[in-house]
């Protein structure tokens, strides 16, 4: 009966602790060994030499203490890009960071995250591509980029000729320089000489001719992935036909090409704030990020403000979870600065996409984002789906209504390109004006109301409570970067079948030890060989939300140690699951709180607990050495 004993103990501990790796496994949300510090001091770039002394100083006791060593440093700000040696370092990230935090000279540590494209791609993992030819004769049908009636070719006839190009920074994978859609349409760096080897215009960058391309370091920000140069044809597309051949001599956009995310589409924080910062001190008014990920950063949030300082519009792609981000932020569209704006998808028909992220309270407005026609590497255009589509048709209306009214302020383009969209019913319950975009009615908007120059004051405050500093820090191996198998494919291209097939393994996986335990309970002990504590119940609801319907499976059992597995919120209100553990006597208790994840190098769902820490660990094992010794 002993051996009943153990192998009981061993299945629930399974339930309990293994919920990590069986049930969701550890990503790889942030860059190994790297780290973004925030020093005290004087701020802004005025103390740029005092905020260098402390900062060198700060380097020279950490570089021995914690085997830190600097990779960047942006002037002005305080900020640092740092690594430490995962292999000499035997503490992990978090444990870094908790030293870094109780330093006197840092402010705050975090993690440099991960952030990916936010496109949806197709079933065979593939892009529909098509030559000019196949593209001229889709259009005569009409206009090719999308059938949603956001009137942008109405628009053009508005535009006054002539003025001064509007610039528009893609942070994105990058550009096709030679697509012809592009001609006459690359932002050109003034300050700089081509080819001469020197830094003109002392910006720390040499030969910056057309941005720059920060993922691999140097001045070609070519497209080695396709999603930049698609991302930036629709945003091309709302000033001029991105399909006439040859491309028209003037355009009234800009395309400022900032290369951060890499041929695989995946980038990071560090590299998006050198981006923002660059796109900002070169002039920049509109910035289109359709990409997201990772935890909240104080750093990136930090960089936005100082855009939103800078009069400029961030417009960020609402994300591709079907999640709602106002219970569940999905950053950097969550980020709560006067000058971000959210978007979501919605199919030509206005209906919100399958895949979209949505949010009342936090996304305001939709833009066409399902089979979007654009251009595409090697002077081919491709269809593409996702919030990284409808993004660039928003911000391509700010950037025209940028051109049209130079003296508008960011503020207030975002102001009107939220009260000129289209009222639309069905989009009512998913974003807070109930509408889409109408690029015709922004730049009316932009014509015909008086320039205010008014800007709300923003202070940005800490949020360490987002930053989620926890078991996932951690660069010593073990669980990193494995995300358990929910389901592959079918669910994340929206297929209803995939979402069904996500039901039925997370029950499997939920129930198999619950069966293996109730075989076991069902062996009759005698009182010597039960436990001194009762066992605790189970009854936790388990709800799938697929579209408009849900599904709903009940875990019921009876198990050791108290253990209270909460997924009513698996699929629904954010994608948080909560796991309570309780002490077997009742007194104390302990929760660990997690969300889906996507694993774009496995291209699997999973679930990563956020907070199961080695402490939260060492609490489960000091109660199990309770039970032994009671036993």
């Amino acid at each position: 009966m002993l051996g009943v004993r153990i192998l009981e103990r061993f299945f629930v501990t399974i339930l309990v602790l293994l919920a990590v790796p069986v049930f969701a496994g550890t990503n790889h949300s942030y860059r190994h060994g790297e780290i973004i510090i925030k020093l005290k001091g004087p701020a802004g770039k005025a103390h740029a030499f005092e905020q260098n002394r402390i900062a060198q100083a700060f380097f020279d006791k950490v570089a021995a203490s914690e085997n830190l060593h600097l990779i960047k440093t942006w002037n002005g700000m305080s900020l640092h890009h740092m690594r430490y040696d995962t292999t000499a370092n035997s503490k992990g990230m978090a444990e870094v960071l908790a030293d870094l935090a109780a330093m006197p000279e840092v402010e705050y540590a975090e993690p440099n995250f991960v952030v990916t494209k936010a496109d949806v791609t197709d079933s065979s993992g593939g892009v529909p591509v098509y030559s000019l030819s196949e593209v001229q004769e889709m259009s005569s049908s009409g206009n090719p980029m999308t059938q949603a009636p956001i009137q942008q070719t109405n628009s053009w006839p508005l535009l006054t000729s002539n003025l001064a190009k509007s610039v528009i920074a893609i942070i994105d994978t990058g550009l096709d320089f030679s697509h012809p859609a592009f001609d006459n349409a690359i932002w050109t760096n003034p300050g700089e000489i081509p080819g001469n080897g020197i830094d003109d215009d002392q910006d720390g960058f040499v030969d910056d001719v057309h941005g720059w391309n920060f993922a691999y370091g140097n001045n070609t920000p070519q497209d080695d992935e396709g999603h930049g140069t698609h991302v930036s044809g629709i945003v091309l597309g709302m000033g001029q036909n991105i399909f006439q051949t040859p491309a028209p001599a003037t355009s009234n956009i800009a395309i400022m090409p900032l290369k951060f995310l890499d041929s695989t589409g995946s980038g990071s924080t560090s590299d998006a704030i050198s981006a923002i910062y660059y796109a900002v001190d070169k002039g920049a008014k509109v910035l289109n990020n359709s990409w997201g990920g990772g935890s909240y950063s104080q750093a990136l949030a930090e960089a936005i403000a100082y855009a939103y300082s800078q009069d400029v519009l961030f417009v960020a792609a609402a994300g591709n979870a079907t999640n709602n981000n106002d219970t569940n932020p999905s950053y950097p569209a969550s980020y709560q600065i006067p000058n971000v704006v959210a978007v979501s998808a919605s199919d030509n028909t206005d209906v919100i996409a399958s895949f979209s992220n949505y949010g009342t309270q936090s996304v305001p407005l939709s833009a066409p984002g399902v089979n979007v026609l654009s251009t595409y590497p090697g002077g081919q255009y491709a269809t593409m789906s996702g919030t990284s589509m409808a993004t660039p048709f928003v911000a391509g209306a700010a950037a025209l209504m940028r051109y049209q009214n130079p003296h508008m302020n960011s503020y207030q383009i975002k102001q009107l390109i939220m009260s000129s969209a289209n009222s639309v019913n069905d989009l009512q319950p998913y974003v807070s004006t109930s509408a889409r975009l109408n690029v015709l009615n922004s730049v009316q908007a932009a014509i015909s109301t008086p320039v205010n120059n008014y800007m709300p004051a923003f202070v940005l405050t800490a949020n360490p409570g987002n930053q989620n500093m926890d078991n996932s820090l951690d660069d010593r191996g073990g669980g990193c970067g494995m995300v358990a198998v929910l389901g592959k494919g079918k669910w994340k291209n929206n297929d209803p079948r995939g979402r069904l097939q996500q039901v039925v393994v997370s029950l499997a996986l939920l129930l198999i030890p619950v069966f293996m335990v109730q075989a076991l309970r069902r062996r009759k002990l005698t009182p010597a060989q039960r436990r001194k504590h009762e066992r605790f119940l189970i009854d936790s609801a388990v709800t799938f939300k697929v579209g408009d319907q849900e599904l709903v499976g009940a875990v019921k059992t009876i198990s050791v140690g108290g253990s209270d597995l909460n997924t009513e919120a698996l699929l629904k209100d954010g994608s948080i699951i909560t796991m309570s553990i309780a002490s077997p006597d009742g007194t104390s208790q302990i929760q660990v709180q997690g969300h889906i994840v996507w694993s774009e190098k496995q291209k699997r769902y999973g679930v990563a607990f956020d907070s199961v820490s080695e402490g939260i660990k060492a609490q489960i094992m000091e109660w199990q050495k309770g039970l032994k010794s009671a036993a």
